[in-house]
């Protein structure tokens, strides 16, 4: 699926690829998000079908014009998910309209895990003498 708009001079094509390039980098920029979610949505179905391949973080649907917008990502620990959520929403739909030139409709933020940082390791103490 692609955007395609048709003017007098010729026809200008946006491929999904480039949308979710934008909304990526858009989320991306918002404090909370440490990466992106790139399972397949439905493993069961995914396993019947023989393939395990790495799905892209972002869902694009087109209804004519308008498009929505589905992102998985994983938000750092401590951090408050409606507030990110909601900044990703804003700078993703913004981002995608400024640069497309198209209306998306709605940004469906799906919080798929915390990232939970390793506990560093610790050289044992020298005792002192």
């Amino acid at each position: 699926m692609e955007i395609i708009s048709k003017s007098s001079m010729g026809e200008l094509v946006i491929s999904n690829e480039v949308i979710s390039s934008i909304a990526i980098n858009a989320a991306k920029d918002v404090d909370g998000i440490s990466s992106f979610y790139t399972g397949p949505v439905d493993v069961v179905s995914t396993i019947k079908q023989g393939s395990l391949k790495v799905m892209s973080p972002v869902r694009i649907i087109q209804d004519g014009d308008d498009f929505t917008i589905s992102i998985y990502v994983n938000v750092a620990p401590g951090t408050k998910f409606q507030t990110v959520a909601c900044q990703v929403q804003t700078t993703v739909k913004e981002s995608v309209q400024n640069m497309t030139g198209k209306l998306v409709n709605k940004v469906n933020v799906i919080v798929a895990g915390i990232d939970f940082d390793k506990p560093a390791t610790q050289e044992p103490c020298e005792t002192e003498e």
